[in-house]
């Protein structure tokens, strides 16, 4: 008994230990406002972090590409596109964006979201079940976009539908 504890100590120590090194690959980024040039989201409940530059698109390729333009006072033009190891993407477009809730439908000149799967699929946003991009900060002197955003998208052809949720962006722009 006197052997006991000392190893049942050093066994549970070991165990916390190893389980606090393995990597948090279901973790989504935080929620931050810093341009940490962050972007996450789940689809279909899967984490999905904007992580990596796919081997097609050669070396000018990034993982998360922001074009921003100031359109007046209260409206902007905003893009992210982003890119996964996994080959899919993830992309938000506001042609006429507002700080604060942006609905996303299906027509190109209003702000819709895309996701490209691996398969060469493109799954845009419904009219008929607009998602949202919540802009919750928009800081034209540093250069920082942050928010929120949520929706579902069909694959035209078949009608599939890809559910994408709690995603959170946190970008520097050019």
């Amino acid at each position: 008994m006197k052997n006991f504890l000392p190893l049942l100590f050093f066994l549970t120590f070991g165990l916390f230990t190893l389980n606090s090194c393995q990597p948090k690959e279901d973790a989504l980024p935080a929620p931050t406002t810093e341009g940490l040039n962050t972007f996450g989201c789940k689809i279909n409940g899967k984490v999905w972090i904007a992580n990596g530059i796919r081997n097609d698109q050669g070396t000018a390729a990034k993982a998360i590409e922001v074009e921003f333009k100031q359109l007046s006072a209260t409206t902007f033009y905003l893009f992210i596109h982003t890119n996964a190891s996994t080959k899919d993407r993830v992309q938000l477009t506001l042609p006429k964006g507002v700080v604060g809730t942006n609905l996303l439908e299906d027509t190109y000149d209003k702000p819709f979201g895309i996701y490209y799967d691996n398969n060469f699929k493109i799954f845009n946003t419904k009219s008929s079940n607009p998602g949202q991009v919540v802009i919750s900060r928009l800081d034209t002197v540093s250069r920082i976009v942050s928010g929120r955003f949520a929706f579902d998208a069909e694959y035209i052809v078949t009608k599939e539908t890809v559910k994408v949720t709690e995603g959170r962006f946190d970008v520097k722009y050019e």
